[in-house]
């Protein structure tokens, strides 16, 4: 089971693809597994534009995803051992196939969604082998900037 020491992952700024859906960040926890205690994610938009879907996720088929390796970041104690999970942020290549655990609509206009420890019962512990992710759906015209992070503690 998770224990004390909090890490977060966070991406840099990514312009979102028109019309895609892609991954913003794969958590990948090791022994004993992760709980997420955190979810962020704000858009720079600069006009009112149709909303961006925000999906949370646990994979399903894993397939062969890519995308930047990034070491999460300690959020305790500083002498606190590094994180064993893993992360992908900026996926280049989804997972094969995922099943969505919860689902947001934001503007993309200044819009922003952040979420602290609901997420810890609503999603539980993942265990070693499994994956969460983050991701979003855009329509035909969409294009901001966005940044997302995942807060956990393992």
């Amino acid at each position: 089971m998770p224990g004390n020491n909090s890490y977060t992952v966070t991406t840099a700024k990514i312009t979102l693809t028109a019309s895609a859906t892609k991954s913003l960040i794969l958590l990948a926890p090791g022994t004993p597994g992760l709980r997420l205690t955190e979810l962020g994610v704000s858009f720079d938009g600069s006009s009112a534009l149709t909303g961006v879907q925000i999906d949370l996720y646990r994979v399903a088929t894993i397939g062969s995803p890519a995308g930047t390796t990034t070491t999460p970041a300690k959020l305790t104690d500083e002498n606190a051992t590094s994180a064993v999970a893993t992360a992908l942020t900026a996926l280049t290549t989804e997972p094969t196939s995922v099943t969505i655990l919860r689902s947001w609509m934001i503007s993309p206009f200044g819009g922003a969604l952040v979420l602290q420890e609901v997420l810890d019962r609503e999603v539980g512990a993942i265990t070693s082998g499994a994956r969460l992710g983050l991701r979003y759906t855009t329509a035909a015209s969409v294009t901001p900037g966005c940044v997302a992070y995942l807060g956990f503690t393992e």
